[in-house]
């Protein structure tokens, strides 16, 4: 008499098994749907009751290995990149682009991938930093990449060092030949290739308008200025924002190691990728600096799989921005949205940045809830630069909404904001509705946290404005 254990290793055994489990996901996956949900973590972490070792079955799918991309800021935006850029080389990619990032999401996305049990050429996944451990013990990745590192909900996620365990613990339970795609310009994210035979940094050029002051400090949420080899401050050369940039310690020598992939912006907005084939010039669809780290993990990570660079500056110019990713959205009355993710001081900063380097005015509608999923504590508020004296003159009125609209409104009052131009509206579509209705001659740049987001993004999808963001 065989042994249960026996019994669930017998291959007709494991499929039926594997088969019933993804069935049963795919059609809670469609209930959720059905009652106007998004359907993209339930049929996961239901099947994953059924079948608990689903992700370990599911990652043979993947003919050429799984690529885990993780980071505290760019995950999605570097993801779509290198999905679009994968589509142009002609592969099929298992990928969980509603941002489901948690090991329920990504089964969701192994099992919502055409056939049954067909296949598709790599699984190219976003995973939450603290996922990243278990996420990488049972997919055993080809590759992991690393787009930086930032104080990001400190009740969830901890400290920057208990972040950067998460994703080392990830990076150790790779195989010896696993590839790592790192940012070289993070200290303690290029840190994590020490020691490791196959890694490849990508990093910022200094070009023009770009990287010029070194000795950037205020709100600039520098997380991560001492080396960390021995912990001396380090010199920065180069700072582009918060504590990326060029940099050394004087100290022990340690330095910002040569990234293999670059990327420069001059000062007539022209963007630039290099490397050993030379430079090519990039139609970004989306703006920010941020986004130029996104576009030079993109191309680190598909040039590394074999995709040839001709195929890159087509695939981003025809990207379409993940949702709340600097979207850009048209609305009946002809008014532009820009639709933010909002969710640390970094980020924030960058989004404000971006704004008021655009030529026209803009008006703004911030929504911040404190929901689990945004971080219960919204303190990092004041860490953001909404002093800015530039901010102040470019943006025209502030709509804030959200379960912390009142915080949100005291932290512009205390940023010296005149009270005439804030507007707190508790309901979130009296926010939407004031705001557009107000911003027909500017963009209007619509900036929530996490919960909220996806509030706004129903918002204008019952509107008509944009598809279900499980859909786009």
């Amino acid at each position: 008499m065989h042994s249960t254990e026996n019994e669930e290793g017998e291959p007709a055994i494991r499929y039926l098994r594997l088969t019933i489990a993804i069935l049963f996901g795919r059609f809670v996956g469609w209930l959720s749907r059905l009652g106007g949900h998004g359907g993209s973590s339930l049929p996961g972490k239901l099947a994953l009751r059924w079948h608990p070792h689903l992700l370990q079955e599911l990652r043979q799918r993947a003919v050429h290995g799984t690529v885990l991309v993780t980071g505290t800021n760019g995950k999605t935006t570097t993801t779509a990149m290198a999905r679009s850029i994968l589509t142009r080389h002609a592969w099929s990619v298992i990928n969980n682009h509603n941002g489901a990032n948690l090991i329920a999401g990504l089964a969701t996305a192994f099992m919502g991938q055409g056939r049954i049990l067909g296949r598709a050429d790599l699984a190219l996944l976003e995973v939450d930093e603290a996922t990243m451990p278990r996420a990488s013990a049972e997919l055993k990745p080809r590759m992991i990449v690393v787009t930086n590192v930032f104080r990001d909900q400190l009740d969830r996620y901890g400290e920057l060092s208990t972040t950067l365990r998460f994703i080392q613990r990830a990076v150790e339970d790779m195989a010896e030949d696993g590839q790592l795609v790192l940012n070289a310009d993070d200290p303690q994210v290029a840190y994590l290739g020490r020691d490791r035979p196959h890694v490849v940094y990508f990093g910022m050029e200094v070009d023009g308008n770009v990287g010029s002051d070194p000795g950037r400090t205020a709100y600039d949420a520098s997380d991560s200025t001492r080396c960390p080899r021995c912990g001396h401050p380090l010199e920065y050369f180069t700072r582009f924002y918060a504590h990326l940039g060029h940099y050394r310690c004087g100290a022990c020598g340690h330095e910002r190691p040569q990234p293999t992939i670059r990327v420069a912006q001059d000062k007539a907005g022209t963007i630039t990728l290099m490397g050993d084939f030379g430079w090519v010039p990039i139609d970004m669809p989306i703006p920010g600096l941020y986004n130029l780290y996104n576009l030079a993990a993109a191309a680190a990570l598909t040039l590394t799989l074999g995709v040839h660079v001709d195929l890159v500056p087509a695939a981003i110019v025809s990207m379409v921005p993940a949702f709340g990713r600097m979207e850009s959205i048209v609305a009946e009355n002809g008014t532009v949205l820009r639709l933010a993710l909002v969710k640390n001081p970094v980020g924030f900063n960058q989004v404000l940045d971006t704004m008021v380097q655009s030529p026209e005015g803009n008006h703004a509608l911030v929504v911040i809830n404190d929901r689990y999923a945004d971080g219960r504590d919204v303190s990092w508020l004041w860490d953001v630069n909404f002093e800015s004296e530039l901010l102040q003159q470019k943006i025209g009125r502030w709509w804030v909404s959200g379960i912390r609209a009142w915080d949100m409104a005291v932290r512009l009052k205390y940023a010296g904001i005149e009270p005439s131009k804030i507007v707190v509206l508790a309901s979130a579509k009296a926010a939407l509705d004031a705001a557009l209705a107000e911003s027909r001659d500017c963009t209007l740049y619509v900036m929530p946290t996490y919960t909220a987001l996806l509030e706004v993004r129903d918002l204008l999808t019952r509107r008509g404005l944009v598809k279900h963001f499980r859909e786009g």
